[in-house]
């Protein structure tokens, strides 16, 4: 009986020993980074970029770090003449910068789930501090394939502006919420 239930504890993630680290690597048909702003005030404008993660856990110490890297030149609205358009050096120009990137070494839990992160968003080659929210982060063995795998939705809301990317159309607008929704696998 007591073998069952520290199996079951022990894939559903609801106990580490102290110092555990574990590292997980995104699974990139689960794992995206989306955007919206809006239009002329009246609609949106949403994407999506493919994209990397590494995250590391030490649940039991409350600690660890994130690693993302989102691919500039897969944004993929649905129309290809606006995102030949988003690629250009009217937005994020990413003949020089084809990458995105957050880093993060300062993630907040509340008693033992991960709601959020503080770290470092390079756009264009601008570097400023930002907040993720994290919702529906879960921890489970893959019912499938057995594997140790952890799932999320983490968001914010930031200033384009405040990223060098002050050209475009009239009426695109300043505020552009980005969400990354990722699955990864213990490496």
């Amino acid at each position: 009986m007591y073998r069952k239930l520290a199996l079951a504890v022990a894939a559903f993630g609801l106990t580490l020993p102290a110092g555990a680290q574990e590292v997980y690597v995104s699974d990139p048909p689960h794992t995206w980074a989306f955007f919206e702003t809006g239009h002329l005030g009246i609609s949106w404008v949403r994407g999506r970029f493919k994209t990397n993660t590494k995250v590391t856990l030490d649940r039991a110490a409350k600690n660890g770090s994130i690693d993302a890297v989102i691919d500039a030149t897969s944004v993929d609205t649905g129309h290809e003449a606006r995102d030949k358009h988003v690629r250009s050096a009217d937005y994020l120009d990413v003949e020089k910068f084809p990458t995105i990137t957050f880093k993060s070494n300062n993630l907040k839990f509340d008693g033992d789930v991960l709601v959020g992160a503080d770290g470092d968003l390079t756009v264009m080659g601008v570097t400023r501090p930002v907040s993720l929210k994290v919702a529906l982060f879960r921890c489970i063995q893959h019912p499938a394939n057995k594997k140790d795998m952890c799932g999320a939705d983490a968001s914010t809301v930031i200033k384009r502006s405040e990223f060098g990317i002050k050209r475009g159309a009239v009426g695109i607008g300043d505020d552009v919420k980005i969400s990354i929704q990722i699955e990864a696998y213990k490496d």
